[in-house]
């Protein structure tokens, strides 16, 4: 280490000149005030006897009496001499007591609550959805019917529509073909059965549908996948050599229930009965079932009071079709099974249609024909609904009118309720209005195919070339020329308000 030796020196040889040393105090301490001000807190005497404030007053003030030593002073202030032997002083001064707590011993007691009446316990029955498009869920503990109403499907706009029809006749349970043309199908919305014929070719088809012994024979006729049964009940021939034709006519299953198959029968109602209870009644030991779906298609049920319901020498669709018509409905017959069903004629009323679930939607690029005819009525706005022996009288007035417009009252024996009474008079008042009936000609679509197969009771949407609008189906035929692929053409009649 070469310069270990080398170091600076350092001394003592400069000092400060200020002598004076300072000392900062920093964050002094503030003064305390009050300390001498303090609350003073004792306790309060838990555990001394009671005193009773009134009763120690009472005995430290003195009250005259009938004692020998008494005083009556006259009402005037009480002085003693200036050198009296005796003399009283009077004031009172209570004596300062500790404070003592009031209900000390008392205490709230907590628990949980009682539970009562377990075994009683409410029925729930399964929903009613309000919506009456449906929402598709299914209810496992109901084995009724319901029948969802389902949006129209929006119909395929093409510049050029082909179908390839599909027709076919058989009669079963062979399934044996018909040879047949002309085939007409056809059902009015008043009408509790599908109405048929067709022209057949030779004998040898007519003796496949002639009635015998065991009845009316039944076939099957499919048309672009829809699909009906019906009844031969009628038939007729012409010839001219060297051919001849026959023209054959049937109705839908639903007219067993009816003349001339089904048997007359007269009742009365001993006990009070719902309306569809009374329907249902009318399908024992016949095979057909019944569906009144009032939660989806609304067609009102009713109590009927013990004696209300009679009817002499009537069938079994008589009776259902007049209960259905006291609350303004519709029978509605299945197409291809033993069924039928009671809805409404108006589902919602024709003022209510702009919101109402439309079933089908017809595109003016499918209509090939078109008709129309102008059929005003009286613009009603209020009806008088009754009944005759039994039940209500209801004033029905359309909501926001005045109901100066009456349409000719009704009266019904059945009409044993105010739902009846009024879906009767929503059904008379919307036959009112101006109106027209439109008629439109278009192909039958596919069964999957929009918008297929329009029945009566359905409500349409229009979209005419001038503007859309809904109405009515109050009436629906089918046409098939030729055999086999034959040409397919549809006619319905809608009910449209102005």
């Amino acid at each position: 280490m070469r310069d270990i030796g080398r170091a600076l020196g350092w001394d003592r040889s400069i000092q400060p000149r200020d002598t004076l040393r300072l000392r900062l105090l920093y964050n002094p301490q503030p003064a305390r005030k009050d300390l001498g001000n303090a609350q003073a807190f004792q306790r309060c005497d838990e555990f001394g006897p009671r005193v009773d404030a009134a009763e120690a007053l009472r005995r430290s003030v003195y009250l005259p009496g009938t004692l020998p030593l008494a005083f009556d002073f006259g009402g005037a202030r009480y002085s003693p001499g200036t050198t009296p032997e005796v003399f009283f002083d009077f004031r009172y001064a209570a004596s300062t007591r500790a404070v003592q707590p009031v209900d000390s011993g008392s205490a709230d007691r907590w628990q949980s609550a009682r539970r009562v009446n377990l075994q009683r316990a409410l029925r729930w029955g399964p929903g009613q959805p309000k919506d009456p498009t449906g929402v598709g869920i299914a209810y496992p503990d109901y084995g009724g019917p319901l029948i969802a109403i389902e949006r129209a499907v929006e119909p395929d706009i093409l510049e050029t529509y082909m179908i390839a029809n599909s027709v076919s006749l058989v009669v079963l349970p062979e399934r044996t073909p018909l040879d047949a043309t002309g085939l007409s199908v056809s059902r009015d919305i008043d009408a509790y059965s599908w109405q048929f014929s067709a022209q057949l070719f030779g004998r040898t088809s007519l003796n496949l549908v002639r009635p015998d012994a065991s009845g009316p024979k039944t076939v099957e006729l499919t048309i672009n996948g829809h699909v009906w049964l019906f009844l031969v009940e009628r038939y007729s021939g012409q010839g001219k050599f060297p051919s001849e034709r026959f023209t054959i006519g049937g109705v839908s299953r639903t007219q067993l229930l009816a003349e001339p198959y089904a048997p007359k029968r007269s009742a009365v109602n001993v006990v009070d009965i719902n309306a569809q209870q009374a329907a249902a009644d009318q399908l024992t030991d016949t095979g057909f079932t019944l569906a009144w779906d009032f939660a989806h298609q609304y067609p009102t049920d009713w109590t009927i009071p013990a004696g209300a319901f009679s009817y002499q020498e009537q069938t079994a669709m008589q009776v259902i079709a007049r209960l259905a018509e006291a609350i303004g409905a519709v029978v509605k017959p299945a197409r291809d099974s033993d069924a039928l069903s009671v809805i409404p004629r108006y589902r919602a009323a024709p003022w209510a249609w702009a919101t109402a679930v439309m079933e089908r939607i017809i595109p003016a690029q499918i209509v090939g024909e078109w008709g129309s005819e102008w059929s005003p009525q009286p613009a009603w706005n209020s009806c008088y609904v009754s009944g005759t022996t039994h039940g209500v009288a209801v004033d029905v007035r359309r909501a926001g009118t005045a109901g100066d417009e009456p349409a000719p009252d009704v009266y019904d024996e059945l009409i044993t309720g105010t739902d009846a009474a009024r879906a009767r008079g929503i059904a008379e008042l919307a036959k009112g209005g101006n109106q027209e009936i439109v008629t439109l000609h278009l192909p039958l679509f596919p069964e999957a195919t929009a918008p297929g197969l329009i029945e009566p009771a359905m409500l349409c949407e229009v979209r005419d070339i001038d503007g859309t609008w809904r109405g009515l189906c109050l009436a629906t035929e089918i046409g098939a020329e030729g055999v086999g692929a034959a040409r397919v053409t549809q006619t319905v009649r809608l009910e449209r308000h102005h």
